[in-house]
């Protein structure tokens, strides 16, 4: 049998005895980082006597493809995440469907989620969409972000601590009215809250995983943008020039050169 058990996002009392219970009780533990998860077990006194199998999103069809199915119906398996629910934004996912198509029995625990405690930290209420990390650059992060802003629901997204600042940013001049809330360092000691409009975001300090939610936007209310609102912006041009080429009839280099004079 194969348990899925989420681990603390923090805090470390932030654990079941159930989860516990099938950590203790595992013979294979199959983890997103080996030492991650050997450090966690040293903390609640749990001895390491088990087989651990490195398993994360580089290498995750590989191992699954390379599994013995016998071991995963006969043995106590356990998979963990390095913190909260697996396969939200984590590994997980595929390791559940191959026991689906498999027929092997797994069960997974609840537990600890970034984006459900914040989601209800944030007092929004009305149906969410849950987007996890955004792309990193590109169109693929343009078409993202506009799927984001433009959705019919309370969107979630998750952000590193070293792309924060852009993403806030990019939602200031999209959407400078829209209600956010922030949340970072949850269940830790730092943890913090920020609720205003994207255009009072004020980050002091932007060290800690982030969860953004969005509160969704008027369908009907058409954004508008000057051209002075976005060159104030602290971007560099072309940054500036791209912008306002998705708000306007002209192309980036048209707009870039318009900026230089």
């Amino acid at each position: 049998m194969v348990i899925f058990v989420p681990t603390p996002i923090g805090n470390l009392e932030d654990i079941s005895k159930r989860a516990l219970k099938a950590l203790l009780e595992a013979e294979i533990i199959f983890c997103e980082d080996t030492r991650v998860t050997k450090k966690l077990l040293n903390l609640y006194n749990i001895p390491l006597n088990k087989t651990f199998i490195s398993m994360h999103s580089h290498n995750e069809d590989k191992i699954i493809s390379n599994i013995d199915k016998n071991k995963l119906i006969n043995k106590n398996c356990v998979y963990v995440s390095d913190a909260g629910m697996p396969g939200i934004s984590d590994p997980g996912s595929k390791l559940i469907k191959f026991c689906q198509e498999n027929e092997i029995k797994y069960t997974v625990i609840p537990g600890a989620n970034a984006a459900l405690t914040a989601f209800v930290a944030s007092g929004f209420e009305g149906s969410f969409t849950f987007f996890g990390f955004l792309p990193h650059k590109g169109k693929e992060r343009q078409k993202a972000l506009e799927e984001v802003i433009n959705h019919d629901k309370i969107a979630i997204v998750y952000e590193s601590p070293h792309r924060i600042e852009k993403l806030i940013t990019e939602l200031k001049t999209l959407i400078p009215e829209r209600k956010v809330f922030l949340a970072k360092e949850l269940t830790k000691l730092h943890e913090t809250y920020i609720k205003t409009k994207v255009k009072d975001i004020n980050l002091q300090n932007t060290k800690g995983e982030w969860v953004i939610i969005i509160d969704k936007g008027n369908k009907n209310k058409k954004l508008e943008l000057s051209f002075e609102d976005i060159l104030t912006l602290k971007l560099p041009t072309k940054e500036k020039a791209k912008l306002l080429a998705k708000i306007s009839n002209k192309n980036a280099k048209e707009i870039y050169k318009e900026i230089l004079n």
